[in-house]
């Protein structure tokens, strides 16, 4: 669910948040989603899924991460890849980022390698395995959300050939099946 704020009140978090990535880690120009809910104590917050720099022995590796901005609090970064990203350059894409019912969130991303989609836990902030929904680069890949059912759209092109495809999702994201779109349904 999301919810309407005042223009001055999403100003206020966006500045917030913006100076936070300029200390925190933020990969710059990289893309990003950002949505703005209320949390259980009804207090708005703002959740970004971007790249995000972490320390590694020394080095800045980037991962995928959600950001979650309260005016109340201290940005919180959970990380949702672990070892997968490199040390410059955009190489996340992210794609959706909802509220999966009470539990926590969908996550869906594209790296260079495929689409891929993990649920995370909104309170251990803790992620499923990444599953792969595609193993080629995708093409315009589409989200969406109706009560269970998930369904990701994408195009995906090899050897010159591009095929639309479709994933699709009965219980939440814990399982998938994946097929290219028939053309010839409605």
């Amino acid at each position: 669910m999301h919810y309407t704020v005042s223009m001055r009140k999403l100003l206020f978090m966006l500045a917030i948040g913006y100076s936070t990535f300029a200390q925190a880690g933020d990969t710059g120009l990289c893309d990003r989603i950002d949505i703005v809910k209320k949390n259980a104590q009804q207090q708005l917050e703002r959740y970004s899924l971007m790249q995000f720099g972490f320390d590694d022995e020394g080095k800045t590796v980037s991962d995928l991460a959600i950001i979650v901005y309260n005016v109340n609090l201290p940005a919180q970064i959970r990380r949702v890849t672990f070892a997968r990203g490199v040390s410059a350059g955009c190489y996340f894409k992210p794609i959706a980022l909802e509220a999966g019912g009470d539990w926590g969130w969908h996550v869906l991303w594209a790296e260079p390698q495929g689409l891929l989609y993990a649920r995370m836990d909104g309170e251990a902030w803790v992620s499923s395995n990444p599953k792969y929904l595609a193993r080629l680069a995708p093409i315009n890949p589409q989200f969406r959300l109706n009560g269970q059912m998930l369904t990701v759209t994408w195009q995906q092109t090899e050897n010159g050939i591009t095929v639309s495809m479709q994933a699709i999702s009965s219980d939440e994201g814990r399982s998938w099946d994946i097929m290219p779109v028939d053309k010839a349904r409605p």
